[in-house]
């Protein structure tokens, strides 16, 4: 195999974990955000509550 083409598959290996890592950090802030608005929705529904009594 010659060298460039060893480069390149390197360069391209390097690539696709870079984007796995990025995938993995961007799934876990979405979550992240859904859990916040999850709770903000619990705390709404109980201060709703807490002003209907």
């Amino acid at each position: 195999m010659s060298k460039r083409k060893q480069q390149e598959r390197v360069a391209n290996a390097k690539m696709s974990a870079r984007e796995k890592k990025e995938a993995l950090k961007a799934e876990k802030i979405v979550k992240w955000i859904f859990w916040v608005l999850v709770l903000c929705a619990v705390c709404f529904i109980g201060y709703s509550i807490w002003l209907t009594m």
